[in-house]
């Protein structure tokens, strides 16, 4: 093995060699650089191998050939192997990246970029707190340097503010190093820690002034502004090896020197790291410059690291796994981001939208944001995940409230900024990107996925890049340039394969969802058949959506559940972006649905008492105290996905713009997840109190209450997929219902909810989609009269309305007679009430749906339209006869799961006699009930035909308007404002007080972040201040002062 103290001997050697080349030879030193650092990286690199694979021991490398004190000694563990090969590849990378930029500058600039490097191991690897000191301020003399690689005018002002600020800091270390060798006797870090230096007279305060020295490099909140600075005015690569190499040797520094002082400072710096976390993603929020948000978010990143090592007693043996995962994650990432910013003309977020020419950069800055977000398969997902376990079952119940708030913050921004890069700037034009840089941006994204395998394997748990639901969704990405149909032709035959095979293993609650997402989702896919071109990005999005439900229902620990989770929210969130109109919408959904994801990952630690593998199935024995808290963390996530009032803000826009396929996805698939975790929850878990309220009951109001709103809310929408969004929410909210009233039939009126909302919901937003695309509007007051020109839509809406209505012979007939049923047993009547309410209302907009639609007049511009197109009206007839056939013997269905309930209750299920089925209170034939509603229908229709020949056909303004003028040309259609008198009676409950709620929320955090922003005045004099303020307040609260 070579010795480590070659990464650092190289570094300085290829420097001083570069002194003696001459001037002219620019290009060769280039390459000088180049090749010593990535020897550099092959010495680092050789030692992580041999740590991971020959068992090899963690080393001290003495410098004078003897043993401290007499000389300084190196250390190098797997840790310490891994930071290095970090940095060493984050200044390989960056010095390809600034290849013009250091040719410029000459030999000079490209030695100080390896004294940068070499300094930045050097304090990874000392053991001894002088030589620490001699590394910081090699650090500091060459970060100054390199700052002034930038063309910004701003650069100069930023190096030298940095100036100013670390001649502050290195005052404090030295004084600290002084004193400390004053009451140790020694330099060496172990040496003090076994003697215990930092107890002995001034040892105490010489301590803190070293640790607040190397915790300032960190670049905690409040006394960052020089480095907000640098990161906004530096070169990106610049900026890059700043964030991933100097964080990541300031972080290991402060590890390093705390363990010196004792158990009085861990939860100093605990504190210090995740204060820093919450308050730079508050300050990030409202940050418009793309540069100084990555300083944020570093700022942010690295204060969580900063305080799991301060938590490193808690979070015990998976400290390297936690701290590790979060730290590579975001060096990566980070790193990648710089680089992506020099790609990008302008400062301003909208600009990124430049990268929609170069998919491979989408795919790049996709990648950077899902490891900052901490998302599935990468390692801040596993490190999050273990880190929030760990302190679960510490009891440490604020400080994952912290964690988990400033990752949504953190969330937020970044998902915000993804939506800008791929809705912003339409009229862009194509740009060439230089391909080295594009190649250094792929090799960190590559990268990323690298490390999201390693770190599964090193995880404990099942390795998510092993799931071939996840592996063939993952596989779009690299057919994504092949033609739609192609991809759609495979993605059916996928999931169909996926599903016979799965099948012999699904329980029957299991099938009917398995058959939702997969054959149903299969379904629904043969709608992509109209699509032309090659769709980018549509399929790698869905089907990861269907990865992770698939993954969903067959999940049996909670790792799994949530990763699945996860999963079909990423990809179910970039389906719909994809939309024209649906930017905001998707924001809202996602900011949502980490919300109620992070909800879920607190209730399964609260629940697991810490064990990060946890079976689902032991919800059921969840202690007595945390069983009500553990219910309501659960039930608020999986209420995220139905869409429940009060978290439903995020539904009518997002299925509204979503693209004519994809509405039915979100729709008629996606909210079932949301069920099905529901069903897991009152499964395991039943009937749970909270200081003696059932929370049961409270869920059974909820879903009332929703069921009442949302089909009040629909009533009055103009848009008609908003209507049928609406309607959604109303539907969930039966199917909420049904499961809250805790019985059998309730359960399985709630299935067949599930069922029939699939395929109903499916085929009117087919519908509706497929008269928007030949009309070009989604208003209804803008259309009418559609029936003779698009009468197979008007027959899919038709009866796609009589089974939403629930009225015979169709299958929403048999869920309502279930309910009927279910409810004679319900404990609870005020709720039953409200339900009962909410029938009527969905008529109200089931028939304005379908008349303004296709009855009444036919616009002028729209009498030379056609049917919808051929492959959107396929998948829509097979509804109909699923419909047809599903009425007639539901069985096929439901008899296996009804059997499946009973294990949960006692008696109340239905009894099977061949095709009639019975309950305690009646009994319902389906093949009856078909043949007399279809003689009444056809004795009907032939009334009608033959009184059809006096009918008198109404002209185009054959009306009169109230003897007055219309205002406007819409208010001559009589569905504009259809229902405004009922809007008179029920105004008040229609007012969006969620949304005001809400938007009150995001608008104080918004408001925070303008107020405390401005404490960055851009003075180095202030910030000086601000970081003796820091050491300051700092001692007196440590002081207990």
């Amino acid at each position: 093995m070579v010795s480590a103290i070659h990464i650092l001997s190289t570094g300085l050697g290829a420097a001083f060699l570069l002194g003696l080349l001459p001037e002219a030879w620019r290009g060769r030193a280039h390459l000088v650089t180049l090749a010593a650092l990535a020897l550099m990286s092959a010495i680092a690199l050789s030692w992580v191998l041999a740590f991971a694979f020959d068992g090899q021991q963690t080393v001290d490398v003495f410098t004078a050939g003897v043993s401290p004190p007499f000389a300084i000694n190196l250390r190098l563990g797997m840790a310490e192997a891994a930071l290095s090969l970090t940095v060493c590849l984050s200044g390989l990378l960056s010095a390809l990246y600034l290849k013009t930029s250091l040719i410029t500058q000459g030999r000079r600039a490209m030695a100080v970029l390896l004294i940068a490097v070499m300094a930045f191991c050097g304090i990874i690897l000392t053991r001894d707190i002088f030589n620490l000191f001699v590394f910081v301020e090699l650090s500091v003399v060459s970060v100054g340097g390199l700052v002034l690689l930038s063309d910004d005018n701003r650069a100069l002002g930023a190096g030298f503010k940095y100036l100013i600020v670390s001649q502050v800091v290195s005052i404090l270390m030295l004084l600290g190093v002084i004193f400390l060798y004053h009451a140790g006797g020694t330099l060496n870090i172990d040496t003090l820690t076994a003697a215990n230096a930092a107890g002995i007279g001034t040892g105490g305060l010489a301590f803190f002034l070293l640790l607040m020295a190397v915790v300032a490099e960190a670049k905690p909140v409040p006394a960052n502004g020089w480095a907000l600075d640098i990161y906004q005015a530096a070169h990106p690569a610049f900026s890059a090896l700043f964030s991933a190499a100097a964080g990541t040797a300031a972080l290991f520094a402060v590890d390093k020197v705390l363990v010196m002082g004792g158990p009085t400072w861990p939860p100093v710096v605990a504190g210090i790291g995740l204060f820093s976390f919450v308050a730079a993603n508050v300050l990030g929020l409202s940050q418009t410059h793309d540069r100084r948000l990555l300083g944020y978010s570093s700022i942010a990143q690295i204060g969580l690291v900063l305080g799991v090592v301060g938590l490193k007693d808690v979070v015990g043996e998976h400290y390297l796994f936690i701290a590790g995962g979060i730290l590579v994650a975001h060096a990566v990432a980070k790193a990648g981001m710089f680089w992506l910013s020099g790609l990008v003309a302008e400062r301003k977020l909208s600009a990124w939208a430049v990268l929609r020419k170069n998919p491979i950069l989408l795919f790049a800055f996709a990648t950077f944001v899902a490891l900052l977000v901490g998302l599935p398969p990468f390692p801040g997902f596993y490190a999050k995940w273990e880190l929030i376990h760990a302190l679960m079952a510490q009891d440490r119940v604020v400080l994952v409230a912290l964690i988990l708030l400033g990752a949504l913050l953190e969330a937020t921004y970044l998902m915000r900024w993804f939506g800008y890069a791929l809705k912003r700037g339409a009229d862009l034009e194509p740009v060439q990107f230089e391909v080295r840089k594009v190649a250094v941006v792929l090799t960190a994204a590559l990268g990323g996925w690298g490390l999201g395998y390693v770190w599964g394997e090193l995880s404990g748990h099942a390795n998510l890049l092993h799931s071939m639901a996840l592996l063939f969704a993952l596989g779009f990405v690299v057919l994504d340039g092949l033609p739609a149909w192609v991809k759609n032709t495979v993605a059916i035959a996928g999931m169909s394969a996926f599903f016979y095979v799965s099948y012999p293993g699904y329980d029957p609650l299991q099938l009917i969802f398995a058959s939702i997402i997969l054959l149903g989702g299969a379904a629904i896919f043969v709608a992509g058949y109209h699509e032309r071109g090659r769709r980018l990005g549509f399929y790698p999005s869905a089907m990861l959506m269907y990865a992770g439900l698939a993954m969903l229902i067959v999940a049996d620990t909670t790792f799994q559940f949530f990763a699945a989770w996860e999963v079909l929210t990423v990809g179910s969130y970039f389906l719909i972006l994809r939309g024209k109109e649906s930017e905001p919408h998707a924001l809202s959904y996602i900011v949502f649905s980490l919300g109620g994801a992070f909800a879920l990952m607190a209730g399964f630690a609260l629940a697991s008492g810490g064990v990060s593998e946890f079976a689902i199935q032991g919800l059921s024995d969840v202690a007595a105290e945390a069983a009500p808290w553990v219910f309501v963390l659960l039930a608020v996530g999986f209420m995220t996905k139905t869409a429940a009032i009060g978290l439903h803000i995020w539904l009518p826009g997002a299925h509204a713009e979503a693209e004519t396929d994809v509405s039915p996805m979100v729709s008629g698939i996606l909210l079932k997840a949301g069920l099905f975790g529901l069903f897991t929850l009152l499964m395991t878990m039943g009937k749970t109190q909270m200081y003696g309220v059932e929370l049961t009951h409270v869920l059974m109001w909820i879903g009332a209450i929703s069921a009442l709103l949302g089909n009040l809310m629909a009533v009055f929408q103009e848009d008609a997929k908003r209507l049928l969004a609406y309607s959604s929410i109303g539907q969930m909210g039966y199917a909420l219902f049904g499961l809250a009233m805790m019985n059998h039939l309730g359960w399985l009126m709630a299935l067949m909810f599930v069922i029939n909302h699939y395929v109903y919901k499916s085929m009117l937003f087919l519908s509706v989609g497929g008269v928007a695309k030949r009309t070009g509007t989604k208003l209804m007051y803008r259309m009418g009269g559609l029936i003779t020109l698009m009468p197979l839509s008007f027959v899919a809406v038709l009866i796609g309305i009589i089974a939403m209505s629930g009225v015979p012979p169709l299958s929403g007939f048999g869920g309502r007679w279930i309910f009927y049923n279910a409810i004679m047993t319900a404990e609870y009547k005020l709720p039953i009430l409200i339900i009962f309410l909410s029938g009527p209302i969905a008529f109200l907009y089931l028939f304005r749906l379908i008349h303004t639609i296709f009855l009444g007049q036919l616009k002028d511009e729209h009498r030379r339209i056609t049917e919808a197109p051929f492959w959107i009206v396929v998948p829509q007839m097979l509804f109909v006869a699923f419909l047809l056939g599903f009425a007639v013997v539901p069985g096929l269905a439901l008899r296996h799961v009804d059997a499946y309930i009973a294990q949960f209750f006692v008696g109340g299920g239905l009894s099977w006699d061949g095709l009639t089925i019975t309950s305690p209170f009646g009994y319902w034939s389906p093949v009856s009930i078909m043949i007399v509603t279809g003689a009444i229908f056809a004795v009907l229709l032939a009334w009608l035909v033959f009184l059809n020949h006096k009918a008198q056909k109404v002209k185009q303004f054959n009306i009169v308007f109230a003897a007055e003028r219309p205002h406007r040309p819409e208010t001559t259609h009589f569905a504009w404002n259809f229902y405004a008198p009922y809007r008179k009676a029920f105004g008040f409950l229609l007012k969006p007080y969620a949304t005001w709620f809400w938007d009150g929320v995001a608008g104080a955090f918004h408001g925070v972040a303008e107020t405390a922003r401005r404490f960055y005045t851009g003075d180095g004099q202030v910030y000086a201040f601000h970081m003796l303020g820091f050491v300051l307040v700092v001692y007196l609260i440590a002081m207990g002062m």
